[in-house]
């Protein structure tokens, strides 16, 4: 492996050594394929340098062609996820006295989300590529509130719709305020008790809710957004559509972005595996309606997936191909080339009946 400054190293590349902020927190593991939106973040964590796997060093001017070539966009601006990030964590943190003053910067927060997504026509939901271990329960609130105003558009809802269903999915999580850390940090299986005690942060978060001027049909997604369709869920055992709309949406959304990353108990799925078995569980979790509407924007190999193939090359997936979910366009680099124009090649899996993936990385 290689040491090399943050601004010399290529989208492609793969980090050799985990990466540490300057707080000690873990930042990104070694394996991940490092991407552009890494150095800001590597920069405000106080990292300069990191370790890389040998042929994935590459020249600066080499750095920057390929930086404009990829052009991966998340589906809400960068900005507007780390601010969101930011009002919620402040909110969880002030315990039990959260203050319409909070419900009210979220609202303008998931506000200015709704008219993002509302921007474009044809999105597919992206997941935050870079995580701390610490913030986890903040960076899935604000993925799991996109995720459920993405499919709320695709089922037709207005904007004060979409902004009840936002604010809520994204604090559907906030009674684990009042779950005692050594339970939601347990590395192991909980017992009966401490299983228990867990799930009461779905009574708890609606209880919070309630105090404030969150509309009532936002709160209940806190409260029933472990409900499951075919009545085994908690904490009701409610069934089918005795289940709110904006739960069975957040269900659907919490359950896909927590296996789409590493928790304290358990390490993330690949997302062709998280799709393939969300998918399976169809109607007997999720409702039919909901997860149609979800499948219309996930994609078995999301953009900005880094993947394997057959041949042994190593890629990203740049664009999707609708009528054939499992053969997306693949961004394959070559660092190993000392010519520009070799550094990476396009290859439209669904052309090409040599090439397929074989695993993914990230």
């Amino acid at each position: 492996m290689q040491k090399i400054f943050i601004d010399g190293v290529a989208p492609g590349a793969i980090i050799a050594e985990d990466v540490y902020g300057m707080d000690g927190v873990l930042l990104v593991k070694r394996g991940t394929m490092f991407r552009e939106q890494y150095i800001t973040r590597f920069r405000e964590a106080g990292i300069q340098e990191i370790f890389i796997e040998p042929d994935g060093s590459l020249s600066p001017e080499t750095v920057k062609k390929i930086h404009r070539s990829l052009n991966i966009q998340d589906v809400i601006h960068e900005k507007t996820r780390i601010h969101a990030q930011a009002q919620i964590k402040k909110t969880m943190m002030r315990f039990r006295s959260v203050s319409n003053g909070d419900i009210y910067k979220i609202g303008k927060i998931v506000e200015n989300m709704i008219e993002q997504l509302l921007e474009q026509r044809d999105f597919v939901f992206a997941l935050s590529q870079l995580r701390s271990v610490d913030d986890y329960t903040y960076q899935h609130s604000v993925n799991v509130g996109v995720l459920s105003m993405v499919i709320g558009i695709e089922l037709g809802f207005k904007k004060s719709e979409l902004k009840n269903l936002g604010m809520g999915a994204m604090l559907h999580d906030i009674g684990k305020i009042m779950v005692p850390e050594s339970i939601l940090k347990k590395p192991s299986k909980l017992t009966l008790e401490e299983f228990m005690e867990a799930k009461k942060h779905a009574q708890y978060g609606y209880d919070i809710l309630s105090q404030t001027d969150m509309p009532e049909e936002a709160a209940l997604i806190a409260l029933y957004h472990h409900e499951k369709y075919n009545g085994t869920g908690y904490l009701e055992g409610l069934k089918g559509t005795e289940i709110p709309i904006f739960a069975r949406i957040a269900a659907v959304a919490d359950v896909y972005d927590a296996m789409s990353n590493d928790r304290v108990y358990q390490k993330k799925s690949s997302p062709d595996k998280v799709f393939r078995e969300i998918t399976h569980l169809g109607d007997l979790h999720f409702d039919a309606q909901v997860m149609e509407a979800f499948a219309k924007h996930i994609s078995i190999y999301p953009t900005g997936t880094g993947v394997i193939l057959n041949s042994g090359h190593r890629g990203i997936v740049l664009h999707q191909n609708k009528l054939y979910p499992e053969s997306p366009k693949i961004r394959v680099f070559t660092p190993q080339h000392g010519n520009l124009k070799r550094m990476y090649f396009d290859v439209d899996l669904s052309l090409n009946t040599k090439w397929y993936i074989v695993d993914t990385f990230t």
